[in-house]
């Protein structure tokens, strides 16, 4: 069963034949950017959804693949996705090129659009000059029967706020109207991997639907895939990534173009699945995108797909092969695995569930005292080191500074000492033996702070004592009685 979408925002469709301009327009009137344009041919596979915020409402705008495609497994699914979206959508908008003029596919894909829907408008795109506006009118294209058209460029912006006032009129009009924008942001998780380890698959397993093209064919998705969908009364957008390998002077442009949004949208995710397929051993491709991830301090989940064609699995096999997983990567202990099968949807529902488990702890908030009591403890069961020198730092306290991820800072007395990273590396270990933190990684830093010349302290600071505009200040201590006897 489908999970449900988050929100009532009226979706409105672009469709028409390749290489109209339909992707550039998406960028403009989502102002994401996020869509690839290209002049090869079906750059755009599978729909691709973001919100157009605009007079202060909001609705959802779908970018298609061009409907004139290919009869093989791509091009199927690529008329497959369009036609989804042309059904779902409130307003369906036929662009067509206005340089170009009316093409018999035009009129044939127009014909084929009204029978699906009845609301079809006719955007004329590319007229990028004045002097196009009149073609943008011609007599021929009142033949595609979608009433009168409405001339635009996503290149330079000419027409635009015009379609969108107007589309906010029909909106209203069928019953559809835009929506205010919702002030919680969602949870944004990713699914990350190497070509062909069964991301759509796992993408579609999760919502319930054919969500994305599958095919054996590598980078058969070339661009992040965003979804949004409601799940235990949370807002989730569930992102397939294309598949990620290493840059290579031939690799093609539109992968190349791929790669860098994959990079962004990781940078931006709160959480990310990392895909392994255990019927292969892993790959330096598999290390680098582990490595990839961790330095983005993203959430992160170790999900090994694929598992129904494990052959002679026993009690053990789940244990080897996260062995197998924690020796490749030692720096992703902290990283739950889950065993799934996109396939036949085995516990892909629960990468949703690990998922919010794993944000609740990217901003779990630890009390300054606690912190404290375990700094201490720390401090006793082993010495700080310096990172130069004999002398052990003198270590003031540590308090979380920071959420998603958990951000911790040491203050350390004295302008020139610090601590060893190996004893960061220690305290840090301990922060997650005390107070958990799984899947999420944790950023422990250290400061100095200068000390007053007259003070002297050989000890950790007790509760009389406290840091007031980077300096150190103690009570005053009792002046000796003799010596004030011995004066007199």
């Amino acid at each position: 069963m489908p999970l449900p979408r988050p929100h009532k925002r009226p979706l409105v469709a672009l469709v028409g034949r390749t290489n109209v301009g339909k992707s550039r327009l998406w960028n403009r009137l989502t102002e994401t950017g996020t869509a690839l344009v290209s002049s090869s041919a079906h750059t755009t596979r599978d729909r691709q959804y973001a919100p157009v915020l605009w007079r202060g409402v909001v609705f959802e705008l779908i970018d298609t693949g061009g409907l004139d495609t290919e009869n093989d497994d791509i091009g199927r699914g690529i008329q497959a996705q369009s036609e989804r979206a042309i059904r779902e959508a409130a307003l369906v908008l036929f662009v067509m090129d206005g340089q170009a003029g009316v093409l018999p596919q035009d009129q044939e894909l127009a014909r084929h659009v009204k029978r699906l829907h009845r609301h079809v408008w006719l955007v004329v795109n590319k007229i990028d000059r004045l002097a196009l506006v009149p073609s943008a009118h011609e007599p021929s294209l009142y033949q595609l029967n979608l009433d009168d058209p409405k001339p635009v460029s996503a290149a330079t912006s000419f027409g635009i706020g015009d379609v969108l006032d107007e589309i906010l009129i029909e909106l209203e009009r069928l019953g559809h109207p835009a929506v205010l924008p919702e002030e919680t942001e969602p949870l944004r998780l990713a699914i990350v991997g190497r070509p062909n380890v069964g991301k759509s698959s796992l993408v579609n397993a999760i919502l319930g639907e054919t969500r994305v093209i599958v095919s054996p064919i590598p980078h058969t998705t070339r661009e992040p895939q965003d979804t949004w969908i409601r799940y235990r009364d949370r807002d989730i957008v569930l992102i397939d990534t294309a598949g990620m390998r290493k840059k290579t002077k031939h690799m093609a442009a539109i992968e190349e173009q791929g790669v860098e949004q994959n990079l962004r949208v990781i940078e931006a995710a709160d959480v990310a699945c990392l895909v392994f397929d255990v019927t292969e051993d892993p790959t330096a491709q598999d290390r680098h995108l582990a490595g990839l991830l961790e330095g983005r301090s993203t959430g992160i989940v170790l999900v090994a797909n694929k598992w129904d064609l494990v052959e002679k699995k026993h009690t053990g096999s789940t244990k080897e092969y996260e062995a197998l997983i924690r020796q490749l990567f030692p720096f992703l202990k902290w990283a739950p695995m889950v065993f799934v099968s996109a396939l036949t949807g085995q516990r892909a529902s629960g990468l949703l569930d690990r998922a919010l488990e794993i944000q609740a702890e990217r901003l779990r908030h630890i009390d300054y005292n606690a912190l404290n009591r375990l700094l201490k403890a720390c401090i006793k069961a082993k010495k700080p080191l310096p990172t130069y020198g004999p002398q052990s730092p003198r270590i003031y306290d540590v308090a979380q500074v920071g959420h998603a991820p958990p951000t911790f800072l040491i203050t350390v007395l004295g302008e020139k000492e610090s601590v060893h990273s190996n004893w960061i590396h220690f305290f840090e270990r301990r922060l997650r033996d005390k107070f958990g933190f799984g899947g999420t990684p944790i950023v422990v830093k250290a400061r100095n702070l200068p000390r007053a010349k007259s003070t002297k302290i050989k000890r950790l600071p007790g509760p009389g004592m406290e840091a007031v505009a980077g300096k150190i200040h103690e009570p005053v201590p009792r002046v000796n009685q003799t010596r004030r006897r011995q004066k007199r």
